[in-house]
């Protein structure tokens, strides 16, 4: 991945996309509902003070994508029946301790000192330069990043997918495991003697990248590769009837994408699992009744179908 596509990937998860509650499924009430609670720690609150210039009305509130992922997380536990006080104390552990503890500051100082993405000799030097600022760093970056939204923004790169968090009803104790590997094995005796809720991320995250997918305005997106931007635009531009999209590894079920509400959540989630090669080209095939086939011919001249 190129520095040029991790800077976009971190302005994405940020500050870039800006969320309309309503679209993965929470009301605007709600979200400054949580908002004034603390629910979601550092959420714009002054987006429910500002009035819009023309109507002198409060503007709507907004999510970045971390926030949207969060804000999805809350519903979750809240349908699992987990209390507000709880909820309170998993956002304080997540968003506040980091603050504190100085998370950001110890993931600079390792791109500074170990530089492990080889980013250029300017990138270090201004990182240097913003490290040293201490009211930037305070009331910006120690805000956002977090071991939570560095998990969003692997997912965005689909590293290590898929994300699970984890939470103890009993005892309060909650944490993220990724990547499926042994879950039970890398769980504590702490976590084997009570019961353990696990909230999957693919669906979550599917539901953030879907309201990208379904942005007509939005006919670029840079975190994906050229081949899933043309099989975007196909489900996004041309509207087809049906899409099927298989490959031929029985490991990889087929899916359709149709006209159908939730089609383009189902694209995001088919594209997180399956990164697709970069060199791979794409035969379009238009049949009838609006239908599309799609063979994906990858690099190394290995072939699987999507029809």
């Amino acid at each position: 991945m190129t520095e040029q596509e991790l800077v976009h990937i971190g302005n994405l998860i940020y500050s870039e996309i800006e969320i309309n509650p309503s679209k993965i499924g929470v009301s605007s009430r709600q979200i400054n509902y949580w908002i004034s609670k603390g629910l979601i720690p550092f959420a714009s609150s002054a987006a429910n003070n500002q009035k819009d210039k023309k109507t002198n009305k409060g503007k709507w509130v907004r999510l970045n994508a971390s926030q949207a992922v969060w804000a999805c997380l809350i519903q979750e536990l809240f349908k699992l029946n987990v209390s507000k006080k709880r909820v309170q104390d998993i956002a304080e552990d997540i968003w506040q301790k980091s603050r504190k503890e100085k998370y950001a500051d110890e993931v600079f100082k390792r791109h500074i000192e170990k530089n492990p993405l080889k980013l250029s000799k300017q990138s270090i030097e201004q990182l240097e330069r913003i490290l040293q600022d201490e009211m930037l760093m305070e009331y910006y970056y120690r805000t956002i990043i977090n071991p939570f939204t560095d998990l969003i923004k692997s997912a965005f790169t689909r590293k290590d997918l898929p994300y699970s968090f984890i939470y103890v009803p009993d005892t309060g104790e909650h944490g993220f495991r990724y990547n499926g590997n042994d879950l039970l094995m890398d769980l504590n005796s702490l976590y084997l003697q009570h019961t353990v809720i696990s909230i999957p991320f693919l669906p979550i995250l599917s539901r953030i990248i879907n309201t990208e997918f379904s942005d007509r305005k939005k006919k670029d997106l840079n975190y994906l590769n050229e081949i899933e931007k043309q099989i975007r635009d196909i489900v996004v531009f041309k509207k087809p009837k049906v899409v099927e999209i298989a490959f031929e590894e029985d490991s990889i079920k087929t899916i359709v994408v149709t006209e159908e509400h939730k089609s383009r959540e189902k694209l995001a989630e088919y594209i997180l699992l399956n990164k697709m090669k970069k060199g791979s080209k794409l035969l379009i095939d238009i049949r009838s009744n609006d239908n599309y086939k799609i063979t994906l011919i990858k690099k190394e001249e290995s072939h699987n179908t999507l029809k």
